[in-house]
C-alpha cells in the first residue's frame, strides 16, 4: 500500500521474509488465501513476479504514527497531530542551526507513507518527510524493528527512495540509529529500543524463543539418554569381563 503503483516484486519480498516474519511458503499458501487483498502476477523465482494490491482498504492505510495520534486523542479528548518521536542519544549535542532545522522540519505537516507521493518533488522537504515516514513504518512493521540497508536498498524503485537514501538515517538520528555491527549497516528504530533491548517484543519472537528453548531441552534429554545408555553398556562390558575372568579361573582350577 506504500509502494509506487501498489505493486512490489514478489522475489524481493522473499529476501525480507525473515525481517517481517513471513513463512517460507507465504507466496504459495498465504497469499492465495486472501484474493480480496492480493494478486500474484508471474512465476516467483524468475525475477518477473509481482504482488499487487487487489483492494484498497482505508482502515489498513494508517501508519503506526497515525494510530498512535488517534489513540492519544481518544484518551485525552484533545486532537493530537501525528508526529515522530525524537529521542537524541545521551550526551548528543546539536548546534543551534541544526536545532532550528529540526524544529522547522518537525513543524511540517506529517505526510502519511500511504498517501500518493507522485505530486511531491523528489528534492522537497515534504518528500523527505514522507521518506522518513516510509522508513519509520517499514521498521515498525518489521519483527526486530531493524533492517539492513542493503535490503532496504532493494526496494528503492518501489518506494521512490533516492540514491542517497541512507543519509536520511544520519540526518534524523533522533528517530533512527545506524548500527555497524557485523560490518553491515543496519537501520534501527530508536524509539523501539531501550539500550540494546527491544521494548515491545513481537509475539513471533516469543514463539521463536519457545521453539529454541524446546530444542535445547530436547538436545539435553537426548544427551542424557545417550549418557545413560553409555553407562549401561559400560556396566554390561565390565560384568562380561568379570565373568570371563571367573570362567578362566575356574578352568585353571580344573586343570590343576
Amino acid at each position: 500500500m506504500m509502494s509506487k503503483d501498489k505493486v512490489v516484486s514478489a522475489d524481493k519480498l522473499v529476501h525480507v521474509k525473515r525481517e517481517f516474519g513471513f513463512p517460507n511458503d507465504f507466496l504459495v499458501n498465504l497469499v492465495p488465501k486472501y484474493p480480496e487483498y492480493f494478486r500474484l502476477v508471474g512465476c516467483p523465482g524468475e525475477g518477473t513476479s509481482f504482488l499487487e494490491l487487489a483492494l484498497w482498504n482505508p482502515e489498513f492505510a494508517k501508519s503506526i504514527i497515525e494510530q498512535r495520534a488517534e489513540e492519544e486523542s481518544r484518551l485525552t479528548g484533545i486532537r493530537v497531530r501525528p508526529s515522530f518521536n525524537v529521542k537524541l542519544p545521551r550526551g548528543f549535542y546539536l548546534k543551534k542551526e541544526m536545532r532550528e532545522w529540526i524544529r522547522d522540519w518537525m513543524e511540517l505537516p506529517y505526510v502519511s507513507p500511504y498517501d500518493d507521493a507522485s505530486p511531491l518533488d523528489q528534492a522537497s522537504r515534504e518528500m523527505e518527510k514522507r521518506t522518513v515516514g516510509v522508513f519509520h513504518e517499514l521498521l515498525s512493521l518489521s519483527i526486530f524493528k531493524r533492517i539492513p540497508l542493503p535490503i532496504l536498498g532493494k526496494f528503492s524503485e518501489e518506494y521512490r527512495f533516492s540514491n542517497e537514501f541512507s543519509s536520511v538515517f544520519t540526518r534524523h538520528s533522533g528517530i533512527f540509529y545506524m548500527s555497524l555491527k557485523g560490518g553491515i549497516k543496519t537501520a534501527m528504530l530508536r524509539e523501539a529500543y531501550k539500550d540494546d533491548q527491544l521494548i515491545d517484543r513481537d509475539p513471533l519472537l516469543e514463539i521463536t524463543d519457545k521453539f529454541v528453548e524446546l530444542l535445547a531441552e530436547g538436545q539435553q534429554e537426548r544427551a542424557e539418554q545417550l549418557r545413560l545408555r553409555k553407562e549401561v553398556i559400560q556396566k554390561d562390558m565390565e560384568m562380561l569381563a568379570t565373568r570371563n575372568v571367573e570362567l578362566n579361573c575356574q578352568e585353571s582350577d580344573k586343570q590343576l
